[in-house]
């Protein structure tokens, strides 16, 4: 793996704990505690299964990267793909559950939000980079 693989996982995973951190707090709040008791998945759980994609997703592109950069972008989206059919299996307990707030699945769809975000940047860097 070389520096620059290692410097993105390193940012990665700064971002990811900085906002799983925010994250963890916001449901602190009286208001919010009661609901994250009957979360699915806990947000910690869903950030780490978000950064392994992440992980995942960005170590397949830089190794593409490095064979043949024009097909970085086909793969990407390929990766992205399985990622969003991934995210149904692992969402689809939340959806289908009765639950009277609906901050469980803005959550989860806010985080794979974020998750998506910082794979896009990732991803444009990379294809920017000079070869």
């Amino acid at each position: 793996m070389d520096k620059s693989f290692i410097a993105t996982i390193l940012k990665l995973a700064g971002i990811t704990i900085i906002c799983a951190v925010i994250n963890i707090l916001l449901y602190q709040l009286p208001q919010l505690q009661e609901q994250a008791t009957t979360f699915t998945y806990s947000v910690a759980t869903i950030y780490m299964l978000f950064f392994g994609f992440s992980v995942i997703i960005l170590f397949a592109l830089n190794l593409i990267a490095k064979n043949d950069a024009t097909q970085v972008g086909y793969v990407f989206l390929g990766l992205t793909s399985l990622k969003v059919v991934g995210s149904y299996f692992l969402v689809e307990p939340i959806l289908t559950k009765t639950i009277s707030y609906p901050a469980e699945r803005i959550n989860f769809f806010a985080v794979f939000m974020l998750f998506l975000f910082i794979e896009a940047y990732f991803t444009a860097v990379l294809l920017n980079k000079k070869q």
